[in-house]
């Protein structure tokens, strides 16, 4: 059995983060669980293969919060947020996050969300997204120069993730301001925005319970067994995620299909495979290519290799979904295949097991929406020239995504 404690690769590698998919397909043919050196900077264990990944996403023994764990995992998380500045008070809003917790209390504050997303009701906002979308493809000028990402993919995913919540317009661009900074990884910069992003959220929550809306705020509002923490944590994760990564998984797959012209005929004549596209296309281009690291709350073997209780442990949704180990075509998205084989193919581009995204539906109806009305509308869209990827090890961002729509 495998315990090589050794760092094989460093994820911040250069070669890695100016080719996302290619270097985490390498690291994934030559050695799918290896010791690595991580975004953070601390070691840990990196998990590619697609088996091994949705194992480790679905063991109870393998934790988000270290708390408690043997090994520095503990330490590294709290001192990590306090040496960027944060102050001591704002730790409980992260521990709060659906992306921090664990078992009982993760499904609880999960629940109290969870109906807002739910198949009925989302269906139920198809026309809104759909009038959105309407509306900012009317807004593009076709004889100019427009950038995907900051014309379209954001104010779309934002209007939809802010309406949905209760965040009032005038207040979005603050949002998309706060996103930019937390993405961006300049702890300066990081530390005063938790702040102002917690400080607004409480001042919403007073407003809501004073005076409740037809929105998701005033229903969490509502509830007894959550306390403000849980709210304001809430409010940050939907708002946050909502826009931020959709914003980008729209403009990823947008690039993808202009790309390439095949898979776009074929939608044009078969619009009913527009579904399938969407799952598709978050396999083999997918904005989010790490999941939240994780810890080993017991000692256990992945992939044939020992990890020992306390390691953290990093799964790259990314390779996973292009394991050709599990797909057909890994590389390159095929919607015919995906219409076929959906439900079953294994892809964890929406994460899986107990911290699945919470708003896959929406997602999957905001993405058909937004890609298939932008190419029915202007069906000769095409990039520039070669975006440039956001040097992150996290996501898989274009800086830009400068188009021409005719």
């Amino acid at each position: 059995m495998q315990h090589n404690r050794c760092p094989v690769v460093d994820v911040r590698d250069p070669a890695v983060l100016g080719d996302p998919m290619g270097g985490y397909d390498r690291i994934l043919a030559e050695s799918p669980v290896c010791w690595a050196r991580l975004p953070s900077g601390e070691e840990g264990w990196l998990i590619t293969r697609s088996e091994d990944v949705r194992a480790v996403l679905s063991d109870p023994a393998v934790r988000n919060d270290p708390t408690g764990l043997p090994g520095p995992g503990a330490q590294t998380q709290e001192q990590a947020f306090l040496a960027l500045g944060t102050p001591p008070e704002h730790l409980p809003y992260l521990r709060a996050s659906l992306l921090s917790l664990d078992g009982a209390e993760h499904t609880r504050l999960r629940r109290s969300i969870s109906h807002a997303f739910g198949a009925a009701r989302v269906a139920s906002l198809r026309p809104r997204v759909q009038e959105i979308v309407d509306g900012l493809l009317d807004g593009l000028d076709p004889a100019a120069s427009v950038n995907l990402i900051d014309d379209y993919a954001y104010p779309l995913a934002m209007a939809v993730v802010c309406e949905l919540v209760g965040v009032p317009e005038k207040d979005w661009a603050d949002w998309w301001h706060w996103g930019k900074v937390l993405v961006g990884g300049d702890p300066a910069q990081i530390t005063p925005t938790l702040g102002e992003m917690f400080s607004y959220c409480h001042a919403l929550v007073d407003q809501r319970r004073a005076e409740p809306r037809r929105d998701l705020l005033s229903e969490v509002v509502a509830q007894d067994d959550l306390i403000d923490v849980d709210i304001v944590a809430v409010v940050v994760f939907l708002v946050l995620a909502g826009h931020e990564t959709m914003a980008h998984m729209l403009s990823n797959g947008a690039l993808a299909l202009m790309r390439d012209p095949a898979q776009r005929e074929l939608l044009r004549t078969e619009p009913a495979l527009w579904p399938a596209a969407v799952r598709e296309l978050v396999r083999t281009d997918g904005p989010v290519q790490l999941a939240r690291l994780r810890y080993a709350a017991t000692d256990l073997v992945v992939g044939g290799v020992q990890i020992r209780a306390g390691d953290a442990v990093q799964v790259v949704l990314g390779a996973a979904n292009r394991d050709p180990a599990q797909f057909a075509h890994p590389h390159h998205a095929d919607v015919r295949w995906q219409a076929e084989h959906g439900g079953s193919e294994g892809s964890v581009g929406f994460g899986w097991g107990p911290h699945f995204c919470l708003g896959v539906a929406l997602a999957k109806v905001e993405a058909e929406v937004a890609l298939r009305s932008l190419f029915e509308r202007f069906p000769a869209v095409h990039p520039v020239s070669e975006p440039e990827w956001v040097p992150l090890p996290r996501g898989r961002h274009r800086v830009a995504l400068d188009v021409h729509l005719r």
